[in-house]
């Protein structure tokens, strides 16, 4: 069963450039599971065959594999945390600089928390009557996804954390509530790889890292996190999910802003 697993993982590397080594083997199992059980394949062997041979389910897996529960303001509480105490810090130093603040959401899904954060920021900018320039990058593997995240349409049951203030003036509201362009304009999406180089996510003042980690081995944590320490810049700020940490070399590399929201600094 074991070796019939590795020859389904290889597969699975082989068609849809996904990297099963990196993420924990029970979450990884049980969503394979799922789409076993739906194309009626009772084994690791019979699946990879027709995982070899079919476009469609490729793509399905993919998208399975992939799924991130998301929505505006996922806990509430981490996004007054930011706006209380990180951006006051970014903004300070920017004000008078004439540089632009650069924020980065990595595994953004269909981008509520990318739109969520550029938001915040423009409404802490108006509260603050400041002139900054900022740009929110989402990233994320699934294709499908940043394609509804560039649309900017949801349904409204993805709102129930959100402030009405911010539906109000940032929201068209037809059937769903899509973005408005005023806000669009701050944000872009992006497929990326959490190991591939990219010129524009350097020297990033915020990082969200939320719910990413959890899925992931040890190593493989410990290898992003490096990555994402250098990527952000001096005393830049980094934000992982309620029941995500750091830990290792890379806990020494930081200093602890809040614990419970899990907000972090770069010493």
């Amino acid at each position: 069963m074991d070796k019939d697993f590795e020859i389904l993982k290889k597969t699975i590397t082989r068609t849809i450039d996904f990297f099963p080594e990196r993420y924990k083997q029970k979450p990884l199992k049980r969503r394979i599971a799922v789409r076993m059980r739906y194309t009626k394949k009772d084994s690791y062997l019979e699946y990879a065959h027709l995982l070899e041979n079919n476009k469609e389910e490729q793509r399905l897996l993919h998208k399975t594999l992939t799924i991130n529960v998301s929505k505006f303001f996922r806990n509430y509480e981490t996004f007054k945390k930011i706006e209380n105490a990180v951006l006051p810090k970014i903004f300070d130093t920017y004000k008078n600089s004439g540089g632009i603040v650069k924020v980065w959401c990595a595994g953004c899904a269909t981008g509520e928390e990318t739109y969520t954060i550029a938001m915040l920021i423009d409404t802490f900018l108006k509260e603050k009557k400041l002139s900054v320039p900022f740009t929110v990058i989402g990233t994320d593997i699934d294709t499908d996804s940043l394609e509804k995240a560039c649309i900017g349409c949801y349904r409204k049951e993805l709102f129930n954390e959100m402030p009405e203030q911010y539906i109000d003036e940032y929201f068209e509201r037809n059937e769903r509530l899509c973005v408005r362009h005023s806000i669009k304009e701050r944000v872009h999406f992006k497929r990326l790889d959490l190991e591939e180089d990219d010129e524009e996510l350097n020297d990033l003042d915020l990082i969200l890292f939320r719910n990413v980690l959890i899925y992931m081995e040890r190593m493989f944590q410990e290898k992003v996190l490096l990555h994402i320490y250098r990527r952000l810049c001096e005393n830049g700020f980094l934000v992982l999910g309620k029941v995500e940490m750091l830990f290792g070399e890379v806990k020494k590399m930081f200093t602890v802003l809040d614990s419970r929201e899990r907000i972090y600094r770069k010493c």
